[in-house]
């Protein structure tokens, strides 16, 4: 019984079944509305198995095995009992912490007990020693350096030599990249922005291949699933493109981290 599948237990849905489910939760909108065309290829917004991707056969995600989502919580440097909302979300399910305020003088006390290994932290400003502090402490955890996940923003100036003091950690990202001009979501700019600061890094002496690895782009999603998963995916697709105008060596470097912020609509 353990080596079974249990989904062979229950009957397949068919791509009727799955389009009538999208209709009823798009409010009798067709799923083909939120077809996306990149390259003049007509992508549909989701699939089943055994369809033929029409597109290009990258993983869409980050630079890992799979393509988790990750579930964060956000506490600020010096907050009171700061360590205790970290552990109590972290136990709740969330694997990911956002670290905001300006003192990291509080950044040890808020991180007690906590496996670095285990989560993706996201750090408001950098500096060599507090870098320096969370590599010290993921060795002594006995964290594998491409198992330690991490944004912590860089001075542009210095990005090369943090690259090469990070040349084992793939997943720690220095330059973050919004599509957020006045309040508003531009997704051009993202796309104007990442071709920008891939050219400034590789002129620092950066490859392709590193730039990729170093960047994370932060969108302002809203609660309509299927309308931002169309979104995403055809961000994902167009800098893929972006990054081929590049020639990487390694195919993954098409993909990139998004960080992605939900908001509700106020009652």
């Amino acid at each position: 019984m353990a080596t079974d599948r249990l989904f062979d237990a229950f009957p397949t849905a068919t791509r009727e079944q799955w389009e009538a489910v999208l209709k009823k939760e798009l409010k009798d909108k067709e799923a083909s509305t939120l077809n996306v065309q990149v390259d003049g290829v007509q992508l549909s917004p989701f699939h089943i198995s055994g369809d033929i991707a029409p597109y290009s056969g990258r993983r869409r995600g980050t630079k890992r095995k799979g393509n988790p989502w990750r579930s964060a919580i956000e506490v600020g440097l010096g907050e009171p009992n700061g360590n205790e909302r970290v552990l109590e979300g972290l136990m709740g399910g969330a694997d990911a912490v956002i670290v905001t305020g300006d003192d990291p003088t509080g950044l040890p006390e808020m991180l007690k007990d906590i496996l670095l290994g285990a989560i993706d932290l996201q750090l408001p400003a950098g500096s060599l020693p507090v870098l320096n502090w969370l590599l010290d402490q993921a060795t002594k955890q006995g964290v594998p350096s491409e198992e330690l996940s991490l944004f912590i923003p860089w001075p542009d100036g210095e990005l090369s030599e943090v690259n090469e003091l990070l040349r084992n950690y793939p997943r720690v990202r220095l330059c973050e990249i919004t599509d957020r001009q006045h309040g508003s979501s531009f997704p051009k700019l993202a796309f104007e922005r990442g071709r920008e600061q891939l050219g400034f890094m590789i002129e620092h002496g950066l490859t392709i291949d590193d730039a990729c690895a170093r960047i994370q782009f932060r969108f302002s999603l809203g609660d309509d699933l299927f309308m931002e998963a169309a979104r995403l995916r055809a961000f994902r697709e167009g800098w893929a493109a972006v990054v081929d105008e590049f020639k990487p060596l390694h195919d993954c470097s098409h993909t990139t981290w998004i960080q992605a912020v939900v908001t509700y609509p106020q009652e």
